[in-house]
């Protein structure tokens, strides 16, 4: 792979801001134990993460088509570091509430749907489209590393320290992320329209959806998407009562099995750029949410935990190689200047569909014996490899239009 210094630059914001985030995953809920036991108030810095994402994350997309996405990017970051360093004076000077976290929370969450929009506007910018893959792969595989296992344990030592340490890593690893991408040099404006007057708010929103809805392969992309985000969160919803109930997991083994399966999402992001170079998109597709089926249904028949291990890491692995691929593919085929709002679209419909998820999986957990739950998302799996094979033409015919193994390969 050719270096590639935007690339390089991009992959470092990434880095030290997803570090943060791993951080983030620990140190806040801890940090509101410190304020109430109450455990719906201890839920509710859930809550406030999320849905002001559901609410901003139209705007958002509208908002990076219209700006320049390089200051998008790097000004979300620098308020993040900036919301932990006030964070950690509240802390300092004793005057931390729960609503003051909630409010913390809920901009810290809108600011990252707002770089998480930038980044996937920016990349396909900055890399050449023969390269989208790999780099993809890269980022994903860095993402695993310091979100799963560096940034949790990092941020529990940390706050066995002070409850100050975590804040203030947040706030030093949002700083360099934001320095990073501040770094990037070339004009990630969108420039195919730049002259065209925009006429309202729901006019982009709208452009956005119809465009989505013309292409057949995004809108298979984005609809697939969706029904992969509730069938990953049916089961991974109640997932620690499995663990303990049907596994026999205390706390410390339901950890090592996160842990464990994390090890597949590392090999998926190794071999997905390598099942697209032989396979190619269409059947790397196919085989990935298959292969992601299988392993729920696998969990279902099986209560072994070798075997459950094993199944997740796969599955995780699956879940990477989709998302590596199916981002690439988004990013390949939508125009630059509506690539904000069709990434909005799709996170809108995803994070819905989380939502959605989660309450079917504790429905279904309370309802039926623990297994059955993963034999659902399982078959909605299956449903959506065949929505893949229904476009199949289509989706093959587009991909012969895409540069060839030879020419992708040392592009980035």
């Amino acid at each position: 792979m050719r270096s590639n210094s935007e690339f390089s630059r991009i992959w470092l914001g990434n880095a030290s801001s997803n570090l943060a985030d791993g951080v983030t995953f620990i140190a806040l809920p801890l940090l509101a134990v410190t304020l109430t036991q109450d455990p719906l108030a201890i839920a509710g810095v859930s809550v406030a993460f999320t849905v002001p994402r559901i609410i901003a994350v139209l705007g958002t997309g509208v908002l990076v088509d219209r700006g320049d996405r390089r200051r998008l990017l790097y000004v979300s970051t620098y308020s993040r570091a900036a919301i932990f360093a006030l964070l950690m004076l509240l802390i300092a000077l004793d005057l931390l509430s729960l609503p003051v976290l909630y409010l913390t929370v809920a901009i810290v969450g809108v600011m990252e749907t707002l770089s998480d929009s930038s980044a996937f506007a920016v990349l396909p910018q900055a890399v050449p489209a023969q390269g989208i893959d790999t780099a993809n792969s890269r980022i994903a595989g860095t993402q695993i590393v310091v979100d799963e296992f560096v940034g949790p344990p990092l941020g529990g030592f940390l706050f066995g320290i002070a409850a100050l340490a975590p804040v203030a890593m947040n706030a030093l690893a949002f700083l360099l992320a934001g320095a990073s991408y501040h770094s990037l040099k070339g004009d990630y404006r969108s420039q195919e329209d730049a002259e065209v007057p925009r006429p309202s708010f729901y006019a982009d929103v709208r452009e956005g959806a119809m465009w989505i809805r013309r292409n057949p392969i995004v809108r298979t992309l984005v609809a697939v998407g969706a029904i992969a985000s509730v069938a990953y969160m049916i089961p991974f919803s109640y997932l620690v009562l499995y663990a303990r109930d049907v596994l026999g997991l205390d706390a410390t083994g339901y950890g090592l099995l996160l842990s464990f399966s994390a090890l597949g999402g590392l090999l998926g992001a190794w071999v997905a750029s390598k099942l697209r170079s032989r396979l190619g998109y269409y059947w790397s597709i196919v085989g990935a949410l298959v292969t992601g089926a299988a392993s729920f249904i696998v969990i279902f028949f099986v209560d072994d935990l070798v075997v459950v291990a094993v199944a997740l890491a796969v599955y995780i692995g699956h879940s990477v190689v989709w998302n590596v691929l199916a981002s690439s593919v988004r990013q390949k085929a939508t125009p630059h200047r509506i690539m904000g709002r069709v990434a909005a679209v799709t996170r809108l419909l995803s994070l819905s569909g989380l939502a959605l998820g989660a309450v079917v999986g504790g429905w279904l957990a309370s309802s039926f014996e623990l297994r059955f739950p993963f034999l659902v998302s399982g078959l909605l799996f299956v449903v959506a490899a065949l929505i893949c094979v229904v476009v199949a033409p289509t989706f093959r015919a587009w991909e012969r239009g895409q540069p060839s193994k030879e020419e992708a390969v040392g592009t980035v």
